[in-house]
């Protein structure tokens, strides 16, 4: 049983006393302030609701012209993708793209509308347009969002579609760096002859960590190579050296890290060739020279 707070009654009443006695002057203030508040309370929720981030992206500005801007994301929920786009005047953009499983690179030209809107289209070995990439600009953390302002060309999303059958996945991608560089060949800076050779050896790398074949990691690496293992740094010196710390250095959370990463169009500097967010490291004949855990 709910029982009413003491004197509520009286409480009820008393408003409706005062509404029946209120003379008209005292009602147009009463609506004047209401209205008032509403109004100031309409702005202020304008003010505190978060906008739709603007875009200002300008790649032919001294930041980013004549070099290459990396961007990696997700192409669905569960499709890591590397794009690569080099922009000239005029917002014309030409660009390669791949995913993890790709044996080869999807070459893509379009444009970048008002400093905001991208399309690109992507090509068939037969040179007929395959599918699409449209999508905006936007702010790259919440602080930018709530401002509404995006400072360069951090994030993009969009939709993919493929123009064979119609079919649409989104994407969203974030810039992962810009560099000095060609398209087709990107690794130049850390003294790579052929960027084939070192996508070769990463792919391989990468598949024998998620298939578990020991031996193909082991042979993959340059030694002597420095690990971090429980704080403390350990050398090895040879692939049996490596096979006994294994399951160690190649734990769970790593494997996963390594399997996330796209092993082409990677990020080079004159210090080697960056498979994912530096958990790799090649030199320019594609051997690893370090693995870093954290």
């Amino acid at each position: 049983m709910i029982f009413d707070a003491p004197d509520a009654h009286c409480v009820r009443d008393s408003l409706k006393i005062s509404r029946r006695v209120s003379p008209p002057s005292a009602r147009l203030a009463a609506r004047r302030f209401v209205a008032v508040s509403l109004s100031a309370l309409t702005v202020l929720l304008a003010a505190l609701a978060p906008a739709m981030a603007r875009a200002d992206c300008d790649p032919a500005g001294r930041d980013f012209a004549n070099r290459v801007m990396t961007y990696t994301g997700q192409l669905g929920e569960r499709n890591p993708l590397r794009l690569v786009l080099r922009p000239s005047f005029g917002g014309k953009l030409e660009g390669r793209y791949a995913n993890a499983s790709s044996l080869g690179d999807t070459y893509l030209t379009g444009k970048l509308e008002n400093k905001s809107r991208l399309h690109l289209t992507e090509f068939d070995a037969g040179g007929m347009p395959r599918a699409t990439f449209d999508g905006d600009f936007a702010a790259n953390d919440e602080a930018d969002r709530q401002r509404g302002v995006s400072s360069s060309c951090e994030v993009i999303s969009g939709q993919w579609k493929d123009l064979r059958n119609g079919r649409s996945v989104p994407f969203e991608l974030a810039l992962a760096s810009v560099q000095n560089g060609k398209l087709d060949h990107l690794y130049g800076v850390a003294g790579v002859d052929d960027d084939e050779t070192v996508n070769r050896a990463a792919t391989q790398f990468r598949k024998g960590v998620l298939d578990d074949r020991r031996d193909v990691v082991a042979q993959s690496i340059r030694y002597p190579l420095r690990v971090s293992l429980r704080g403390k740094t350990m050398m090895l010196r040879n692939p049996k050296s490596l096979l006994a710390r294994y399951n160690e250095i190649f734990t769970d959370g790593y494997v996963r890290t390594i399997g996330a990463a796209v092993p082409r169009l990677m990020f080079a500097r004159d210090q080697g060739v960056m498979l994912g967010n530096g958990a790799v490291w090649f030199d320019a004949s594609g051997r690893v020279i370090a693995l870093n855990r954290s």
